[in-house]
């Protein structure tokens, strides 16, 4: 069942609920409230009659001058008495009949009669073939002389007044039914329409339109839903394209690996086809051969390269607090030989810190950095080796006065088999993976590995910890 339909048949439970609940406690409570009024008012005209009675019988003594019987006087004062729906019965002491002037007899248990011989006026409640009577009863004395005086009244319009006020919360309800449910129809229409644009919203995100938002209209649950939902549609959204990065840096590290592989196995198929159909000549063949070992070197070193990348992944680094200077020094001693032969200075600055680090691994990336540095820097260029402060966080850095790069190659030297100088990295032997190793290592530290670069200026890089 739609949310929608489970608002309205919720609210249509609870108004009726609510009507036959008030209307039950309103008839009943006006019908005891009348019952109670009538009882009291068929109680005290019970007493005006009593007295009257009394008083007209005292006076008939009086005028007779004599003792009176009271038996005699029964269908006197029945016949003084008679109403509309109001009757009166007069039993003697041994609750006999002596008069009535009701239009019918109860031939019922008279419990109220013997109570009113005992001296206690009481009254009592009866349903007879469809009509309700109140019987009041009192004891009538005159000298040693006593009858029962029993005054009956129909109530009957107490209970149709009860059925009649039924029957108006009835037709209130139905009519009032008719209105709560267009309005409630239209206020479910109103409070829905935020759902369903959520889930058409969510439809379309799950068909592929990742970039596609709720609209919050409020700061209610529904409001706040719709936020957190376009917050989580966000980050699905970055995940999606974080997993599209990813798959094309896939299949570009496969491409370039196809090409990397293709390139030698193409010159060590064509020079071995080449040997095959001349005629023996040793120094051709020593230059075929040396270029077949070459390009079967170069193919090695890029196993061993992608064996490295694969065990960095897995090898768990032995971290330890070592000082920054001391490395660095260590460094500029092992790349100063390669340095000097192209007519570059090596210069250490920056203060000594103490960094948690696998230090073999890490001074393995500083010199990869340092000669990345001096194969893009010309004769008489400075490479600096340094430490300093970024943010409050300590940093190694290898910063050169090279050539520099585009801003749109920044990021993608990172990735592997890229080389921002082509000619000169195939002719040095490079594969294009140094920096994706380093990085790898970099970030199995939980550093940073940051770059920044000016053409014509140099690059700076910085391991920041």
């Amino acid at each position: 069942m739609k949310f929608g339909w489970k608002i309205f048949l919720l609210c249509m439970g609870i108004y009726i609920v609510s009507l036959t609940f008030t209307g039950i406690v309103v008839t009943e409570n006006t019908y005891n409230s009348l019952l109670k009024k009538e009882i009291e008012r068929s109680l005290e005209e019970e007493g005006h009659l009593h007295s009257t009675l009394a008083l007209y019988l005292l006076n008939n003594k009086r005028l007779a001058r004599e003792k009176i019987e009271l038996e005699n006087y029964s269908q006197s004062i029945v016949d003084m008495f008679k109403t509309e729906n109001n009757y009166l019965e007069v039993f003697d002491e041994s609750m006999n009949l002596l008069a009535s002037n009701a239009t019918k007899t109860w031939f019922l248990p008279r419990e109220e009669l013997k109570v009113a011989l005992e001296g206690k006026k009481n009254f009592i409640l009866r349903r007879d073939a469809g009509q309700h009577y109140l019987f009041v009863s009192d004891v009538l004395q005159i000298d040693e002389e006593r009858i029962i005086l029993s005054l009956i009244k129909d109530i009957t319009h107490i209970d149709n007044h009860r059925r009649e006020q039924y029957f108006f919360f009835t037709r209130i309800g139905v009519i009032g039914l008719v209105f709560v449910a267009l309005i409630t129809w239209i206020m479910s229409k109103f409070v829905m329409k935020p759902i369903k644009d959520l889930s058409l919203t969510a439809q379309n995100i799950a068909s592929g339109n990742y970039n596609d938002r709720a609209k919050v209209t409020g700061r209610d649950e529904i409001g706040l839903l719709a936020e957190q939902f376009n917050i989580m549609a966000s980050e699905i959204e970055h995940k999606i394209n974080q997993l599209k990065e990813e798959s094309q840096r896939q299949q570009r590290f496969v491409d370039n690996l196809t090409h990397e592989l293709r390139t030698p196995l193409t010159s060590i198929i064509g020079y071995a086809e080449f040997l095959q159909k001349v005629d023996y000549d040793p120094g051709l063949f020593k230059k075929s051969l040396s270029y077949i070992q070459s390009e079967g070197k170069r193919m090695l070193k890029l196993a061993n390269t992608l064996m490295d990348m694969i065990l960095l992944r897995e090898k768990a680094y032995q971290l330890q607090k070592h000082r920054t200077l001391p490395l660095l020094a260590e460094v500029k001693d092992i790349m100063s030989v390669k340095a000097g032969e192209k007519g570059i200075r090596l210069k250490i600055q920056g203060k000594d810190m103490e960094v948690v680090i696998d230090r073999d691994l890490i001074k393995g990336v500083v010199i990869n950095l340092v000669d990345n540095a001096i194969n893009a820097s010309q004769k008489g260029k400075v490479v600096i080796l340094g430490t300093e402060e970024v943010n409050g966080k300590q940093s190694i850095y290898v910063k050169d006065e090279g050539k520099g790069m585009e801003e749109w190659e920044i990021e993608k030297v990172k990735e592997p088999f890229y080389r921002v100088d082509k000619s000169r990295s195939r002719k040095e032997g490079g594969i294009g993976l140094g920096l994706t190793i380093c990085n790898q290592i970099i970030t199995g530290h939980g550093a940073e590995l940051a770059i920044t670069s000016k053409v014509g200026k140099g690059t700076t890089v910085k391991i920041i910890f």
